[in-house]
Order: structure tokens, then C-alpha cells, then sequence
């Protein structure tokens, strides 16, 4: 009977104590953010990771060398030298600003980041196979070292573009492989990891010490646990030295510490597995990149391992861990086999506390968190929907008691309320009570009647000592716990289903003898204890305004006042009932419902959304978000159930767990840092930062005015801070205040007058601190060419030009005019003249014919005298209709040659043909050469109609390269032109198109008529 007895008593004593440790949290976990190809990366194997001075990440993997800037990857080629690999990369520093050194598994080399240039680096001694690095060390002096597996050890000479061999420069070291160094305190001493143990160098005394040379007897080489070869090198920052040796054929390597201040080795380390590479934060702290993820205590003789999580979302899961970055805020980049992963160890300060139920299905199922409340003697409440009461310890580590029965309706509970006597009421679903023993955790089930089994979301305890329920539907109700009377209160429509009120949210009973209710949908009420409203507010009153009227959470503070929760934060005067302080998504709050308000000092408020948490003061409305890298990510918070903690702490349930932070743990804010032109386009012009353009300090660039406007695109590097920037930014002469432009990051200006502006950036972090210094640019549009002021010199010469132009044109117009006048004038004279002297004899010898009665001769005088009339009276027609303005038009001047032409040879039983080229009625003819090209035209219509004898004449007037072509062939009897002579017909049209800048032709033969032709120029 004893051995079932003994363990049944086993059982009773070892169950207990099993379930509650399965019932344990789960120890603080961290969040990472991860960059994978889905991201932009060329591969997820991650060897190499540096921040340039400029801020921005440079990434080694296998696909090759890539630059981050926050929103995407850029791929660089590394073009310019044949043998430069496109694969792999191990390792990227910057060894001088602007200058990275890169190396591969097969070569090494330089890059300007700046100017896009290659260099490589001669490894002496390397051949083809490779070689794989173990080390690369920049001391205080500026030197670079570089170890290596198989080749040992290198100095850099970056003016002679090589690495000259440790042995070349000590030559007692040949016989030593050197893994690894690392830089002593004090001057000139390095320590040497080799394939015989611990070496040391001096470099005053450019010696070279080692176990079996150790004239100096210095202690460290003597040991003999590090007599073997020593794989791994690191100074800590308390003057110690990390040492791993690993021999070959040894399963596991040893881990050691040697404190120079004391001469002491640490051996208790176990077994950290391997370790591949090492860095130190800012904060001094050493972490170590291997098979697992480990950071050293402040005396480096324990590690914290942060485990694999492979199930978690913003977990750390690889196969390989390559290597460790701290950028310039702090965060810590992992180079992994996965991709990248980013965290900030200190800080992530919120840390969650999962329930983990003694039995059930694994992984556990969430809880829901609906309220907390810390016991005095310390334990931490909390009430779940679905999942029953949970009672931590103070520390919340541990799970003391699970209330969880059988009946659900005291499963789903919702709010907890002490009373003064010890007991603890649970508020939960339709109408039901938990009653707790505060000290035992005895319970007792109610159900409060008279609420129309509503829900009792919200309780609080009035100073009367009558607890007032806050219910769905809006129900608020007044019980008096130990008589169990109850009176219930409602909106004027409840009893018609309506429920104006909505569901109770929360409820706060205040000193003054005012209830206080928070409603979904109807705002704020401040009702009596007769249940009677006294005041609402609203989002739609004026004088009483909420920020929305869906009022979540109330928390009373110091000196009479209230922090509201909703649509925003507002502050409420509880004695003069106003609204002090009013704070919504303008201010900088996320867009959603606030449902925690809780203060955290005189100034600021931590508060929560339904999927986000952050802070505010009140004072300046700064915000802080908290996410990922603060150790929150993708939760979801519903209800009102932030506490402060004995401790300081503050604790706040969501929609899965159980979160708890100090304020005070969180990290002091730091600047964020300044912000960099990432870009700048105008037009189709793009300036990038390989552009120098925009890598001067103060880039100034110029546009013209056809392009008065540009796009300018900007970034501060703070990369797991985006969601607290702000950026703000001004061009001045046209913006008269800074633009707040939010997350945005570019600026688009258009249509901008000419003239020098500058572009000035900034931007504010949560807390509200600034950038170091304000990010300048200047852009200068130029004037148009008719703005500068030697344009209007230009301007005044040429309209000077032109106005004596016109001058000189109208008086030589005025002269040719009167030169033709003077010509027409004296042809009219000459002509008329003679034609009248001609009259005037014709009808002297007239009359005396007529005297002697010779009526013959008489009669051929006075026809004479008509003929030349009539020749007269033509010739001044001539001239009168060359000199009408309104024949100016070609077209006119053709009327009329062919009116002409009609009405000569018709009367004499001439056919002809008329053909014109359309082009010639475009252009135009002066004065004088339309007068003389008419008048060469009727002599030759003339001349045709009296002596050529034809019966047909073919007329054509065409445009040939800017030259008038008139040309008339007749079929007459045609003539010897060189027996003509030179009458005054022919020397008349010789004479007029000379005065025309033209050529005149006649062309004819005895009986095959003749072809007369003139060309002149037209405009």
C-alpha cells in the first residue's frame, strides 16, 4: 500500500507545481522587422552590412552589392575592372569617407560611393582558389588589417592598391597563421590569434611575441589552455579579451575571457556554439553572430541568447547568422541566411506576457484582455472574454490561479471592481457577477437582476458606497451590493429598442456627487445620482464639444480634472465642466478610436487605438508612436484596460496578451538624423545621389525658365523611426511658413517666377526634437533671355534700328514714289508732248489744206490727229490705272492683260490661249515694275495684232524659283530679229525690263512665227 500512497502523494505535489509552471509567461520576446527579395534584396544570404556617413545601408550578399535608403534597394554593378566578381560579398566598411572597402571570396577592392569608382586591391599570395576572411580590424591609428583562414594576415596600403603580407613586414612570423587580431589598451600592442595560440605584437619595438618566443614573459601567452589555435578575437569594453579556441578534431570550441586589468581568465562560459563574428554597441555592449544570437553582460562573463521563433510573424528565424550593424540609431541589422532582420534592443521595453493555460490545445489560444487591476498585496487581475479571471504575480511572470468554470457566462467577463471590504466584483456577460475573495480567490456566481440581463461592461464605486453599472444597450444602473437593490436608468427611447445611448463604454463616479458616462454613440454624460443628465457632450455642441461622440474610455486625475477618450483625448475641468485640452487625428493622433488614456507624468499620456499605442504631451501635442520597434506589432486594442502598477509600471491588455513597460526604462529621445536629398527632377531631368550636384553640402542647382518648377524627393535615415517623423519644409519667397508635410517625402513646386530661392528641410521625431541642422539647397530659375538688362540695351538698339528702318524706308519709298512719278511725269510730258505738238502741226497743215480746198489732205490730217488722240488718251489710261492703289493686287494687273488681250486680237480674228499659274496670284508687284511689266506685255500684243499676221497666240505666265515668266508665241510670219534694227518698240521693252532686274528675249524665224519672253523677280 505505501509505494501507491507515496505516489499518489508525488502527484498532489508535483501536478500543482507542473501546471503552474506550464502556466508561466513566456519570457519578454522581441520584434524584428525583415527585409527579404520579396523587399528588393538580390539574395537572401546576407554576408555584409555597413552604414555610410551619409546615412545610408550598404548590403554584401550573393547576388552582390546593393545600397538601401529606407524605400528601396539599389543594385550597383561593379563595372570598370574585368575581374571584379558579380557574386558574393563577405564584408563591407568604409575606410574613409566616401570610400567602402569590399571584399569577396575571391578578391578585394574600393568603392566610391561618390564618383561610382572601381579599384581593386592586390592580395599578394592569393591565388584563384580564394580566400575566406576572418577578421578585418580598423585600430585607432587608421590602419586596416585583415585576417584571413588560410593566408594570414594583411596590411592595407590603400596609395599602393594592395595589402602587404603580415610575414613581408615581420619576417619571424612566416611559420604563423594569423585568424585574428584585435587592438590592445594602451599604444602600439595588438593581440594575435594564431594556429599556435596568443601572440602580441609591438609595433614601437616591431616585434612579434608569441608562446614560444615570450622574452617578456607576458602572462597571457603563458597560459596553457590557450596554447592552440585561437579562432576567434575580441576586445570587450572593460579591457577584455573574448577568446575561442578551436583545434581540429576537437566537436566544440572553448570560450574564454582574460581581464587585462587583473590578469584573470573566465572559463565559464559552456557551450555558445560557433562563433563567426563579434561587434560592439554603443552602448558597450558585445553581441556575437554564429549559430545562435547572443549578447554579453556589462562584465562579459553571460550571454542572453534571443532564440529562433519561426512561428512568430516578427520573429528571428535563420540557418546561418553572418554578421552584426548598428546604424546611427541604434538599431541592429542581422546579416542572416533568411534575409535581414532589424531590431532595436533597448528599445523594445514593451514586453507581452501570452497566456499559456495548464491544459489545451498547443500553441495556447488568444485571450482577449478586458480589464486589469493589481491587488495591494501585489498580484495583477485580469479579466478576459472567453477565457474567465486571471490572477499573475506582480511580476507577471507567473499565473497563480485560473478561474475559469464551467458556465461561460462567468467566462466572459469584463471589468473588475474592489469594494472596500476585500471582496472583488467581476463584471461579465448578461448580468453576471463573479464574486472573488480578494485574499483567498474564493468566488461566488451572481446575477444582478434588474438590468434586462444586459452586460455589465463598466462598474465603479461611488463614494456613498453604491456601486453604478455602465451596461450595453445603455443601460446605467445604481446597486447596492449587500442589500442587492437596484435601480436602472435609461434614454428616453430604450423602451422602444432604440437605445440612443448606445452601449455603456465606461463609467467613473465622481467626489462631487456626478456620475460620469461614456457612451458609443451619444458622447459624454454627467448625470446626478437620481439618474437625471445635467450636461451631454457632444461632437455637435459648441460650447461642450467633444472630439466624437464615441466616448471610450475615462480616467480621473489630480486636481479635478479628466482625461476623455474617443475620437480623441480631451481634457475636462470637472469643476467648471469645460474642455481644457482637445488633441485629434489634426494634431498628429492615429486616425481610429482612442480607447486607453492613462497619464504617465504632469505632461504626458500614454494612450492606446484600436491597433496602435503611443504617447502625447498635452503641452506642445507632440506624439510618439510605439510599433514594432518598441516591441508592439499588429495588435488590436478594444477595450479600456490600462493600469499603473505598484512598481511604476504600466500595463495594458489587447485583443491577445498582456503588455507592461516602465516609462522610465524607455530610452532617452535621441535627434533625428539630418535629412538627404534623395533626389531632385525637373522636367525630364533626374538628379540622384551619385549626382554631385546634391552630394555638396549646400547643393545649388539651375533651372531655366522653361522649367519652372521641380520635384524634390528627401529622407532622414532613421529607418525604424519613419512613423515618428514629421517633415517640414520651406522654399523661401514662396512658402511664408514652414510646410508641415506630415510622412510625406518630396515637395512639388510649379510654374515659380525666376529669381534665387532656397529649399530648406527639417524634421521632428515624437518627442519632438529636430534634426541636428536644417537641410539647405538653393535653386536658381533663370530669367527669360527678353528679362536680363542686356536684353532691353539689345531692345532699345533694335527698336532705335527699326524706327530709323521705317524712317529711311518710308522716305526712300517717298523717293522712289517720286522718282516713279518724276519718270511717269516725264514720260507723260514726252509723250504727250510730242503727241500734242504732232496735233497741233497735223491741224496748222490742216487748215491750210483746207484753205486750198485739198479736202484729201485735209481729211488724212484730221485722221491723224484722231489717231493720236487716241493713242494719248490710252497711254494716260495707262499710267492713271498703274498708279490707282487699288491695282496693287497681281490678280488685278491679269484682269486687265487679259481685258487687253481680248479685246486687240479679238478684233482682228486672233484666237489665243490664256494660262496662269496659281502661285502668281500670291505674289506681289511694285509700283513701277507692274507698270513696266504691263506696258512690255501691250507691245508685244500689239506688235502681234499689226505685223505677225496670225491666226493664234499662246500667252503663259509662270512662277519659276521666285522669277515671273512671261512668255507669247505667235504662229505668224516671224521676222529676222538681227534685221530688225533698233526701233523704239524694241528698245522700249529692252529698256523697261532692264529697270525690272529682269531679261527680255525675242525669239523668231521667217515663217515660223516669233516667241517673245521676260523674267523678273517677285516677292
Amino acid at each position: 500500500m505505501r509505494p501507491p500512497l507515496l505516489k499518489r502523494l508525488l502527484l498532489a505535489v508535483l501536478l500543482p507545481a507542473f501546471f503552474i509552471t506550464s502556466a508561466m509567461a513566456k519570457p519578454p520576446s522581441h520584434r524584428y522587422t525583415r527585409l527579404t527579395v520579396e523587399d528588393g534584396l538580390l539574395s537572401n544570404y546576407v554576408k555584409a552590412i555597413c552604414q555610410d556617413r551619409e546615412g545610408f545601408m550598404w548590403i554584401g550578399t550573393q547576388g552582390g552589392l546593393q545600397r538601401y535608403d529606407g524605400r528601396q534597394f539599389e543594385y550597383i554593378p561593379l563595372t570598370g575592372i574585368s575581374t571584379l566578381p558579380q557574386g558574393e560579398i563577405t564584408h563591407i566598411s568604409e575606410i574613409r569617407p566616401g570610400v567602402l572597402l569590399i571584399l569577396s571570396n575571391t578578391s578585394a577592392f574600393t568603392y566610391n560611393y561618390a564618383t561610382r569608382q572601381t579599384r581593386l586591391l592586390e592580395l599578394e599570395g592569393v591565388t584563384a582558389t580564394g580566400f575566406r576572411v576572418t577578421r578585418v580590424l580598423h585600430d585607432r591609428e587608421k590602419n586596416i588589417w585583415l585576417c584571413t583562414a588560410h593566408h594570414g594576415a594583411y596590411l592595407l596600403r590603400e596609395q599602393e592598391g594592395k595589402f602587404i603580407p603580415f610575414y613581408s613586414l615581420y619576417s619571424n612570423t612566416r611559420h604563423l597563421k594569423i585568424m585574428q587580431i584585435e587592438q590592445a589598451p594602451g599604444k602600439d600592442r595588438y593581440w594575435l590569434g594564431t594556429n599556435q595560440g596568443i601572440g602580441m605584437l609591438d609595433l614601437g619595438e616591431k616585434t612579434v611575441y608569441t608562446p614560444d618566443h615570450n622574452p617578456r614573459n607576458i602572462p597571457l601567452l603563458k597560459i596553457p589552455a590557450l596554447r592552440k589555435t585561437v579562432t576567434q578575437l575580441f576586445a570587450d569594453s572593460r579591457q577584455g579579451l573574448f577568446i575561442c579556441t578551436w583545434p581540429s578534431g576537437q566537436e566544440f570550441p572553448d570560450y574564454f575571457r582574460y581581464d587585462e586589468s587583473n590578469g584573470q581568465l573566465f572559463t565559464g562560459y559552456g557551450n555558445l556554439g560557433g562563433i563567426d563574428f563579434m561587434m560592439r554597441d554603443r552602448s558597450g555592449h558585445t553581441w556575437s553572430a554564429g549559430n545562435k544570437l547572443l549578447r554579453f553582460s556589462a562584465d562579459g562573463r553571460s550571454t542572453r541568447e534571443f532564440p529562433r521563433d519561426p512561428n512568430s510573424k516578427y520573429g528571428l528565424d535563420y540557418t546561418d547568422l553572418f554578421t552584426i550593424a548598428e546604424d546611427n540609431m541604434g538599431n541592429l541589422w542581422l546579416g542572416t541566411s533568411h534575409g535581414i532582420y532589424i531590431f532595436n534592443y533597448a528599445r523594445q521595453q514593451f514586453h507581452s506576457i501570452e497566456f499559456k493555460p495548464e491544459k489545451g490545445p498547443q500553441p495556447p489560444p488568444p485571450v482577449e484582455i478586458t480589464d486589469l487591476w493589481q491587488h495591494p498585496g501585489g498580484d495583477i487581475w485580469v479579466t478576459s472574454w472567453g477565457q474567465g479571471l486571471l490572477i499573475y504575480d506582480s511580476t507577471l511572470t507567473h499565473l497563480k490561479k485560473h478561474i475559469h468554470g464551467t458556465d461561460y457566462h462567468y467566462n466572459m467577463l469584463w471589468c473588475i471592481q474592489p469594494l472596500p471590504d476585500g471582496r472583488v466584483l467581476i463584471g461579465g456577460q448578461h448580468a453576471r457577477v463573479l464574486e472573488v475573495n480578494g485574499t483567498t480567490w474564493q468566488s461566488r456566481q451572481r446575477y444582478v437582476d434588474g438590468i434586462d440581463n444586459r452586460t455589465i461592461r463598466r462598474m465603479t464605486l461611488a463614494p456613498g458606497g453604491d456601486v453604478w453599472i455602465g451596461a450595453s444597450h445603455g443601460v446605467v444602473a445604481r446597486w447596492n451590493v449587500s442589500s442587492n437593490k437596484l435601480r436602472k436608468f435609461t434614454d428616453s427611447t430604450y423602451a422602444s429598442g432604440k437605445y440612443t445611448w448606445g452601449d455603456v463604454m465606461d463609467i467613473y463616479a465622481g467626489p462631487r456627487q456626478d456620475i460620469w458616462v461614456g457612451t458609443a454613440t451619444h458622447g459624454l454624460l454627467r448625470m446626478d445620482t437620481a439618474g437625471h443628465v445635467r450636461q451631454r457632450y457632444s461632437w455637435f455642441d459648441p460650447l461642450y464639444k467633444l472630439p466624437a461622440n464615441n466616448v471610450r474610455a475615462l480616467h480621473p486625475l489630480p486636481g479635478g480634472k479628466m482625461l476623455v477618450a474617443g475620437g480623441g483625448i480631451a481634457l475636462l475641468d470637472i469643476r467648471s465642466g469645460t474642455m481644457t485640452a482637445v488633441l485629434t487625428e489634426k494634431n498628429g493622433l492615429p486616425m481610429s478610436h482612442i480607447t486607453n488614456v492613462l497619464p504617465i507624468n504632469n505632461r504626458e499620456v500614454f494612450f492606446t487605438t484600436n491597433f496602435s499605442a503611443g504617447k502625447v504631451n498635452l503641452e506642445t501635442g507632440s506624439i510618439t508612436h510605439f510599433g514594432r520597434n518598441d516591441g508592439i506589432a499588429d495588435e488590436s486594442f478594444q477595450l479600456p484596460s490600462a493600469i499603473r502598477l505598484h512598481d511604476g509600471r504600466i500595463a495594458f491588455g489587447s485583443a491577445r496578451r498582456v503588455f507592461a513597460f516602465h516609462p522610465d526604462s524607455l530610452p532617452p529621445p535621441q535627434r533625428p538624423p539630418d535629412i538627404q536629398i534623395q533626389h531632385f527632377k525637373s522636367g525630364d531631368d533626374t538628379y540622384d545621389r551619385s549626382n554631385p550636384l546634391l552630394r555638396m553640402d549646400t547643393p545649388r542647382i539651375l533651372l531655366s525658365h522653361q522649367r519652372a518648377g521641380f520635384t524634390v524627393g528627401f529622407m532622414s535615415p532613421a529607418y525604424l523611426e519613419q512613423d515618428n517623423l514629421t517633415y517640414h519644409y520651406q522654399l523661401e519667397g514662396i512658402d511664408e511658413d514652414w510646410v508641415n508635410a506630415g510622412k510625406r517625402q518630396y515637395a512639388s513646386y510649379t510654374n515659380l517666377p525666376p529669381g534665387e530661392y532656397t529649399f530648406r528641410l527639417y524634421c521632428l521625431n515624437g518627442e519632438g526634437l529636430g534634426s541636428q541642422k536644417i537641410t539647405t539647397m538653393y535653386i536658381v530659375i533663370q530669367k527669360p533671355i527678353w528679362q536680363k538688362g542686356w536684353f532691353y540695351g539689345v531692345v532699345a538698339l533694335l527698336l532705335t534700328g527699326i524706327v530709323y528702318g521705317v524712317h529711311r524706308l518710308r522716305i526712300n519709298h517717298i523717293l522712289a514714289t517720286e522718282k516713279v512719278r518724276s519718270r511717269i511725269a516725264r514720260d507723260l510730258h514726252d509723250d504727250m508732248g510730242s503727241t500734242l505738238t504732232s496735233i497741233n502741226i497735223m491741224s496748222s497743215m490742216a487748215g491750210k489744206s483746207a484753205d486750198r480746198g485739198d479736202m484729201v489732205k485735209t481729211r488724212d490730217f484730221i485722221s491723224k490727229i484722231g489717231e493720236s488722240t487716241t493713242r494719248m488718251m490710252e497711254s494716260m489710261d495707262d499710267i492713271v490705272w498703274s498708279i490707282n492703289p487699288l491695282n496693287d493686287s497681281t490678280p488685278r494687273v491679269i484682269a486687265r492683260m487679259r481685258e487687253f488681250t481680248t479685246s486687240v486680237l479679238e478684233a482682228r480674228g486672233i484666237g489665243f490661249s490664256f494660262t496662269i499659274d496659281d502661285k502668281i496670284y500670291n505674289r506681289k508687284l511694285q509700283l513701277e515694275n507692274r507698270h513696266d511689266f504691263f506696258m512690255i506685255y501691250k507691245e508685244t500684243i500689239t506688235n502681234i495684232a499689226k505685223y505677225a499676221q496670225c491666226t493664234f497666240a499662246d500667252i503663259r505666265i509662270q512662277l519659276r524659283k521666285g522669277q515671273l515668266v512671261l512668255r507669247v508665241q505667235d504662229n505668224g510670219v516671224g521676222f529676222n530679229v538681227n534685221e530688225a534694227g533698233d526701233g523704239d518698240g524694241l528698245m522700249n521693252m529692252q529698256r523697261r525690263a532692264y529697270r525690272m532686274n529682269g531679261q527680255f528675249s525675242i525669239q523668231s524665224q521667217l515663217g515660223k512665227g516669233t516667241v517673245v519672253t521676260l523674267m523678273f523677280p517677285t516677292t
